[in-house]
């Protein structure tokens, strides 16, 4: 075809760059530049525009699948916009290509790695998640490790990964050991599976998570947590040179006196036939289903597994507040799982709070944002007879760490084995302690709990031991280490002033770090998780296992390479390696001639369409790799080639011979997407709203709330006032389960997967 009017070829270009209309400035401007250059300048012009990171970044996040909520039958709210601002970024700067895909696949993992470069790894992490009760919590992790692979497939090698779940695949020399030899790559990090239930629209994220603090709070954070750090070396230096002041406490015939004592319940029915807390006879404890029975003396707690007994919260809301819990304990049986006590804000998998659970007879003290990933757990090293009355104390010193755990049995501190120690954040309380069971999980059905007693202090081994034999301690008698551990903590005024201050040190930090916001990410575990290959796909049937390794039909992995994500991103780009390359030009291709040189830009094997120019896709491949994988560049190559350039207007013969333009005998005509509809009617009404980033907004939508009408369990839809009205549309809320109306009704993708090929829209 002879070129396209300068006017026609305007218009294209910067729809294809930036997702908008010429202005009317711009046309006039090239119109009248007929200088020698005049197109390259205005390519330059739209590269280097903020509007080609916003175009650009809505194919990515199709295939990222991304969404502002994870989808499933709650469709919670995941907070992941600050990845969508990353991609924005890194493609206004040109980040070269194998640093974008290396640093999404595991900038958690390169050597002294940014904050931008973890925030990145969200990526991995923006597929579809539940909270629904009764869902099983490893067969949705399962399912995330899948979607990984089968994005990662799908995205950077062209192929159908998903074939391989359950069988070799058919057509493509995939096997089941290749699939799941991929995903070990991608199933070594601390994640439950599930969205924390009862946590509110995603107030509580599944983990790991990175913290993303905003400069201000970053130098609150700071300061808080020097001053913390002060506080407590403050503490153990005094602790340290004031043997006087114990010294003279010794002398002088001291007495025991229960410090910081907020409960204590017996079980025994007063004279108006109520149980109470005698150390505040306001509180009265209601049995809730469970029945009382012979305790260790008089009257106990009988549990039934399922019934809870509340108790209030005491105050003890935050992880960095020091507190124990002592009780007597006779288990019913040998429990695989069981909950003695809790408080928890959630009633399914995964729990955040405190909790003591006995686990096939070992004791697990947990304090949790979120197990595995959030938490400091301690279990004990040996078992608690069944049948028996076992003394329980356990302690948590407010220092958020599991070396600042205990567990006393019969008075005596137990060997405990660290479970989890990465409590990076405070945890979320439900509404008070409760005794023998947990909504949604396994209670002490049978077992019995007497002596219930609550500290707000982080109680010393004297104490522990006190509580036990239900005496007075003979203070002369005891250990003189025990005796200064009691003193300074229960007994010296200034040791007690000083563990105050520390308290309100680490209640500064917590109330910033609970104002800063965080986005699910990557964090590998210490050693990484066995992977098997699963019979059918099937969860519970794990086969035979595999190790990480790349299939042998592709180039080998890189030599000298680590043997996880770091090392997989950069055999994907490896120079010689044949699909990256080829498929990330193919999708450029596709964006800007709105179909690839391979029409199946997701299937580059047998099944898939053979490349109507393979040695045009060859050469613009390796030119891409041998310029530094300079993204930019490749896209001003295609918009100011002579075919680009070319008239879209064809006669009947050309279009009857070659509908779809395989031949590229005439300029690109396609269909605008559904972002950009909306945007050029907002751009040409005057009213778009140019800012770059932030959270997402919520523009007009039709009467009645779509949200609430096709999911009841989704919030009313409350629409946004001034500027959000009118920002670009990659900015709008994109509830996965219920797709945008304003895109849906253009074909927009429902994110619920990687989609690299949108269907064009014949709604205009």
């Amino acid at each position: 075809s002879p070129p396209a009017s300068r006017e026609r070829w305007l218009r294209r270009v910067t729809f294809d760059l930036t997702g908008l209309p010429p202005s009317q400035a711009e046309l006039d401007a090239f119109l009248a530049d007929d200088s020698r250059g005049a197109f390259e300048r205005v390519v330059d012009r739209l590269l280097d525009s903020p509007r080609f990171g916003e175009r650009m970044a809505v194919p990515w996040l199709d295939l990222a699948r991304y969404a502002d909520s994870f989808g499933y039958q709650a469709d919670v709210d995941s907070r992941t916009w600050p990845y969508r601002d990353w991609v924005i970024e890194a493609l206004n700067r040109n980040l070269p290509f194998d640093r974008f895909l290396t640093e999404q696949l595991a900038g958690d993992l390169l050597p002294d790695a940014t904050r931008r470069q973890k925030l990145a790894t969200a990526f991995n992490r923006l597929h579809r998640m539940t909270n629904e009760g009764g869902s099983i919590a490893e067969e949705f992790r399962q399912e995330g490790v899948a979607d990984r692979v089968h994005t990662l497939g799908t995205a950077f090698l062209g192929l159908t990964m998903e074939c391989a779940r359950c069988h070799d695949h058919k057509y493509d020399p995939i096997s089941m050991e290749d699939y799941y030899s991929m995903a070990s790559f991608f199933n070594s990090i601390d994640e439950f599976g599930m969205i924390m239930g009862g946590s509110g629209r995603g107030e509580i994220l599944p983990q790991p998570t990175l913290l993303l603090p905003t400069p201000e709070q970053e130098r609150e954070l700071d300061r808080h947590r020097e001053a913390a750090e002060a506080a407590e070396r403050n503490l153990q230096d005094y602790i340290s040179g004031a043997d006087k002041a114990f010294t003279e406490w010794l002398a002088g015939e001291p007495g025991f006196a229960e410090a910081d004592l907020v409960a204590r319940i017996d079980f025994e029915k007063g004279d108006d036939g109520r149980i109470v807390n005698s150390i505040n006879p306001e509180q009265v404890v209601k049995l809730a289903g469970n029945k009382l029975g012979a305790g260790r003396t008089g009257s106990a707690l009988v549990a039934d597994g399922d019934s809870l007994t509340r108790l209030p919260d005491y105050g003890l809301k935050h992880a960095d507040q020091p507190f124990s819990i002592s009780l007597w304990l006779k288990p019913g049986e040998p429990y695989p799982r069981a909950v003695i006590f809790s408080n928890t804000s959630s009633f399914d998998h995964p729990f955040s709070g405190y909790e003591l659970l006995l686990k096939e007879g070992h004791l697990h003290w947990n304090l949790a944002r979120e197990l595995p990933g959030c938490g400091a757990s301690v279990s004990t090293a040996g078992t608690l007879p069944v049948g028996q009355w076992t003394h329980i104390t356990v302690t948590n010193d407010g220092s958020r760490r599991a070396a600042g755990l205990r567990i006393y049995l019969n008075g005596e501190e137990a060997d405990t084995v660290v479970q989890s120690d990465n409590l990076t954040r405070d945890y979320r309380v439900g509404k008070g302690l409760t005794l023998g069971a947990r909504g949604r999980d396994f209670g002490i059905k049978d077992g019995v709990i007497d002596e219930v007693v609550v500290h707000r202090r982080a109680i010393t081994p004297l104490e522990a031991r006190a509580l036990h034999e239900g005496r007075t301690p003979t203070l002369a008698t005891a250990a003189r280490l025990e005796l200064s551990d009691y003193f300074f903590s229960a007994i010296d005024p200034r040791g007690r002033e000083l563990r105050d201050q520390l308290a309100v040190a680490r209640a500064a930090y917590r109330d910033v770090e609970n104002g800063v916001p965080e986005i699910v990410t990557m964090r590998e575990t210490e050693e990484p998780r066995p992977t098997f290959i699963l019979e059918r796909g099937d969860y519970k049937s794990p086969g035979r296992p595999v190790k990480r390794r790349t299939p042998d039909w592709l180039p080998p992995f890189p030599e000298g390479e680590p043997l996880n994500r770091l090392g997989f991103a950069r055999w994907l780009t490896r120079p010689d390696h044949p699909l990256t390359a080829r498929v990330t030009i193919n999708r450029v291709w596709q964006e800007i001639f709105g179909r690839g040189l391979v029409a199946t830009a997701d299937n580059f094997g047998l099944q898939g369409a053979q490349p109507t120019h393979p040695d045009l896709l060859d050469w613009l491949a390796r030119d891409f790799v041998d310029h530094g994988w300079d993204l930019k560049r490749s896209i001003k190559q295609m918009v100011l080639s002579s075919t680009y350039r070319q008239d879209s207007r064809a006669d009947e013969a050309l279009r009857e011979r070659d509908p779809d333009n395989e031949l590229l005998a005439r300029g690109p005509a396609r269909r605008l997407t559904a972002e950009m509809l909306r945007d050029s009617a907002l751009a040409h009404g005057g009213l778009l709203v140019e800012e770059v980033g932030g959270p997402p907004v919520y523009p007009y939508q039709a009467p009645g709330s779509m949200w609430k009408a096709l999911n009841n369990f989704l919030p009313e839809y409350k629409q946004d006032k001034g500027d959000g009205l009118y920002r670009r549309s990659l900015y709008t809320f994109w509830r996965r389960t219920t797709t945008p109306p304003n895109m849906m009704v253009l074909d927009a993708t429902t994110r619920e997967a990687c989609t690299v090929q949108r269907q064009s829209t014949n709604t205009p």
